[in-house]
């Protein structure tokens, strides 16, 4: 009889010596092998195979879900930047509005008459100061020719410009030397004079004639307060200087002292 399903093959079939019993033999054997190993297996096999159908649906169900938070996410994302965009549409144009107002309010201040006409007055006084020259530390006299005063202290720095409009400059006082004020044709001429006005403190007789710019009020408070710190930073510097010759002369005096 057949023993296994190897023994049915083409060979064996076509031997003369088969017969119709033999095959019905055959066919039984291989039945019952079907029956003792094949269904076992199905038996096996068909429970797994739901499960894995099973899971792969559940698999998909997960991924519908996971696709149905994302769009949900999304949704909510897209509902915060509508509110952002609206937030920031008003604000900047609350930014707008206000800016647009003080611009407007500026505008209308700047542009009043009376300040344009503060504004232009401002720019022409500057202007003039450019070629205007102040004088200090020249001697009054009941008949000086200021011009040519002058031009005498203007020859000693070896200059000898075109100057016009020479005058002193407010109330005669007797304890008080009034400054000079004169005009030059250029604000380079001006700038020029300045830069060598420092020859004046090593001549005879000009030591104390300064020459400065003719400064605005403010301009000459700046000036005043700026030479003040620098004479206080001055005196202090002098101050440690003369501190440190005299702990240094203590030193040396209590050495000697001490060498006797």
């Amino acid at each position: 009889g057949v023993t296994s399903s190897n023994e049915v093959n083409v060979t064996n079939l076509n031997k003369r010596g088969v017969t119709k019993e033999k095959l019905c033999s055959w066919l039984e054997r291989m039945s019952s092998i079907l029956n003792s190993s094949a269904v076992p297996l199905l038996q096996i096999t068909v429970p797994k195979a739901d499960r894995c159908e099973r899971l792969e649906q559940e698999k998909i169900q997960n991924q519908l879900t996971i696709i149905k938070l994302q769009e949900e996410v999304l949704k909510k994302k897209d509902e915060e930047m509508d509110i952002m965009k609206q937030a920031m549409k008003q604000t900047v144009k609350n930014e707008i509005t206000s800016y647009a107002s003080v611009v407007t309010k500026t505008c209308a201040t700047a542009l009043a008459p009376c300040n344009i006409g503060k504004a232009v007055k401002t720019v022409v006084d500057r202007d003039e100061r450019k070629r205007n020259v102040i004088i200090y530390g020249v001697a009054e006299t009941s008949d000086e020719k200021l011009s040519d005063k002058v031009e005498d202290i203007l020859m000693v720095m070896q200059e000898k410009p075109a100057i016009r409009d020479c005058s002193r400059l407010g109330l005669k006082k007797p304890d008080a030397v009034r400054p000079i004020k004169f005009t030059l044709s250029s604000a380079d001429t001006v700038q020029r004079i300045l830069r060598k006005s420092h020859v004046l403190r090593s001549k005879e007789g000009y030591r104390k004639v300064y020459i400065c710019p003719d400064r605005t009020k403010e301009e000459r408070a700046v000036f005043r307060l700026s030479k003040e710190k620098k004479k206080e930073k001055e005196k202090e510097q002098h101050q440690h200087s003369s501190d440190t010759e005299d702990d240094l002369l203590l030193l040396s005096r209590m050495k000697t002292i001490q060498n006797m």
